[in-house]
């Protein structure tokens, strides 16, 4: 299993491979990576590098040859242009001159992103679509706020058939790899796993992708596979596929031409994008969530939304962190 704790250090590390008198761009850096799609993250941890001159950050620019910023944005333009104009980098108009000519991307780094894609190509073939999950006795909720990489997972556990809450739980942790699209579990799967492991007889909805995923494996099947527990992923956003109807209550989704999800609404509720986890069929899927959006009662998964916020507020102050 690849080491994700080290995200950071790979971006410095690239970066500092760059050449005097020449630059390169934070897709460069994501690309040496293994994924353009971690372009943004790059930019971020360069704006908090703790060594800039070490680390020449300044040398990073936009993919269009513009400078851009310098230890964050709306921050530094003038000195980086500075900079770069010392050694010997062109530039007019707050744009890179002659950019093919400087640009490097040969960079000697872990592509770290590309076999964590091949980590989850391995966990996708092993996602079970169909209702393997016994006697239905309780649904779990499972969310995470963030205050930058300080986690607080929160677990809410419902009663199927007494139709109330029984439990609660929370844990903080520390989220040592930063969020990239459609590399969520990653981040999250070390903050939520003990709150999971222990409870049994169990279906947990986890906030987040399942199939409904660009490899498949979203969060919620990933957890599924690699906790062997059934999930349903519930979105609240869609990442991959397309809607047939949004102005249904419910309607398919469709990826690669198959039915991979719903698209489901309640009155006065915000849609829900639900998919296959683990374990669990499309159709038991939709119905338990339908239940939640549809009848009167406690929902988990909100339930779980309001813990976790509620958690990191106690813990940080009503300003801090991300819902």
């Amino acid at each position: 299993m690849v080491d994700t704790k080290d995200f950071a250090r790979l971006v410095l590390d690239a970066t500092a491979q760059i050449p005097m008198g020449m630059v390169s761009t934070y897709g460069d850096i994501a690309n040496a990576l293994g994924d353009v799609a971690s372009s943004r993250t790059v930019g971020k941890i360069l704006a908090w590098n703790p060594r800039p001159i070490v680390v020449p950050c300044h040398r990073v620019v936009y993919s269009n040859g513009e400078v851009g910023w310098y230890s964050g944005k709306g921050r530094g333009n003038e000195r980086k242009i500075e900079l770069l104009t010392k050694e010997g980098v062109r530039i007019e108009d707050g744009k890179v001159q002659d950019f093919d000519a400087v640009r490097f991307a040969d960079f000697k780094i872990e592509p770290m992103l590309k076999e964590l894609r091949e980590e989850q190509e391995v966990l996708r073939r092993k996602v079970i679509e169909d209702d393997r999950f016994g006697e239905l006795r309780y649904v779990a909720g499972v969310d995470v706020s963030y205050a930058d990489d300080d986690a607080f997972a929160a677990m809410v556990v419902y009663d199927w058939t007494k139709n109330r809450i029984v439990e609660r739980m929370t844990m903080k942790g520390k989220a040592d790899f930063p969020y990239i699209p459609s590399y969520l579990a990653f981040r999250e799967i070390p903050v939520i796993a003990d709150l999971i492991k222990d409870q049994k007889d169990t279906i947990f909805l986890i906030d987040g992708q399942g199939v409904l995923h660009p490899r498949g494996l979203g969060i919620a099947s990933h957890i599924g596979v690699a906790l062997d527990v059934p999930t349903i992923g519930v979105a609240k956003s869609l990442l991959s596929g397309t809607v047939e109807d949004d102005r249904l209550d419910k309607s398919p989704i469709r990826l690669d031409d198959r039915n991979r999800g719903y698209f489901l609404r309640g009155p006065g509720r915000h849609p829900l994008y639900v998919s296959v986890g683990h374990r669990v069929s499309l159709g038991s899927a939709v119905d338990v969530c339908r239940r939640f959006l549809v009848e009167k009662g406690p929902d988990p998964m909100r339930e779980a939304h309001r813990l976790a916020n509620s958690t990191r507020k106690s813990a940080l102050g009503p300003g801090e962190g991300k819902e």
